[in-house]
Order: C-alpha cells, then sequence, then structure tokens
C-alpha cells in the first residue's frame, strides 16, 4: 500500500475542497505512472499542514503570508 505524504504550510491548500482535488490527482497520478489503475484505490494520501511559526527556509522562520 503506497502512502503520499504531502507537507505544507498551514492555510497553503485552502479549503476542504482544494484538499479533496489534491488526494484524488495525487493518488491518479501514481496509478498511472506505475501503469496500473488499481493503485487509484490502494493510494493513501496524508496532508501534514504545518504552522508557519515551524517552518523555515533561507534560515529564516516564515512569517505570515
Amino acid at each position: 500500500m503506497p502512502v503520499i505524504i504531502v507537507k505544507a504550510r498551514q492555510g497553503v491548500i485552502r479549503g476542504k475542497a482544494k484538499k479533496a482535488q489534491l488526494i484524488e490527482e495525487l493518488a491518479a497520478a501514481f496509478a498511472r505512472v506505475i501503469e496500473n489503475p488499481a493503485y487509484v484505490e490502494r493510494t493513501t494520501v496524508v496532508i501534514e499542514e504545518v504552522p508557519n511559526e515551524n517552518w523555515g527556509r533561507a534560515g529564516r522562520q516564515v512569517q505570515d503570508e
């Protein structure tokens, strides 16, 4: 069972519908790349949202954008 983990800053993926779309499209892409459509149903996608204060880039803490 493949697991795809997406880490994103909190608020980047806006709304339940966008998260559902991301999950659906990632599972479909995985199945397409391995050329086995059955893997759409076997693929687990986890979205982990990280608060900006816990995210750094270029040696600095990310500020609210």
